[in-house]
């Protein structure tokens, strides 16, 4: 456990240089130094997650800890890939990297107790389903960034930033993570019944994500059938609210049966 805790560790500290340097400077030379760090913060984590996965003998998705770590590491993916693939509007980094600061301090303050698979979760379908959740939340989030972006780039002066693009780019991440949350209730419930004999049974954490579906549906149908650019940022960042709640609240308050801590 030391070592994957020291791994953890030195992870973080390179994501810590990732994040600092976001705000430094919008030189194009200070993000190859946030895009190298948070690389190396990924292979290390990936380390550590793998020491992890083979000692207690399963996935990082039973308790607050593994979640913590496993969805750290998810969401950096999605900042990479992003940053990489989309550097024009690297800028928008700026909006996702407090949240992804806040739940790397969270991590790194919680307890890392080890865990045991229970028999309902031990089937392919809760991979599926974990998976699928990891990528709704991944794109969520760079949807969010990216209205935000929109909303600021709207009072900048800044001629090569181009607001129709952003506004394109917020839309279709936002449309996929509505497919990702589709596929993931989906394979939700098929994981549901194989280890409780029900697709849906309405508990806590089933309600508050079907509640963030519809606030996806929702806000994608405001994005094509209104013209109020300043509340589309507001509505999503709701929506993403709402996916936080869901993925780091609910499973640990509730008593359900779909608790993530059982």
């Amino acid at each position: 456990m030391q070592d994957e805790q020291l791994l953890l560790f030195i992870a973080c500290s390179f994501y810590t240089i990732s994040f600092i340097f976001t705000y430094l400077s919008k030189k194009t030379f200070t993000y190859h130094i946030v895009i190298s760090s948070s690389i190396l913060g990924l292979l290390i984590h990936t380390v550590s997650l793998g020491i992890r996965w083979g000692r207690v003998g399963h996935g990082p998705f039973i308790n607050l800890y593994e979640i913590l770590s496993s969805n750290v590491w998810s969401l950096m993916l999605c900042f990479v890939i992003f940053m990489m693939l989309s550097k024009q509007n690297a800028q928008m980094s700026r909006y996702i990297v407090p949240i992804l600061a806040l739940l790397m301090i969270w991590l790194v303050f919680t307890p890392a107790r080890d865990t045991y698979l229970p028999p309902t979760y031990n089937t392919i379908w809760l991979y599926f389903h974990v998976f699928s959740g990891k990528f709704f939340l991944g794109l969520l989030l760079l949807a969010t960034g990216m209205a935000i972006f929109e909303l600021v780039a709207t009072k900048s002066t800044d001629r090569s930033i181009s607001i129709p693009a952003i506004q394109l780019l917020s839309y279709r991440f936002l449309a996929f993570a509505f497919c990702f949350e589709s596929l993931m209730l989906f394979f939700g419930a098929i994981w549901a019944q194989d280890a409780w004999g029900r697709y849906w049974s309405w508990d806590p954490l089933e309600t508050w994500a079907f509640l963030t579906w519809l606030s996806l549906v929702f806000v994608l149908h405001w994005k094509t059938s209104h013209g109020h650019q300043k509340i589309y940022p507001v509505l999503v960042l709701a929506c993403f609210v709402l996916a936080f709640l869901t993925f780091f609240g609910v499973p640990f308050i509730s008593t359900a049966p779909h608790k993530g801590m059982i």
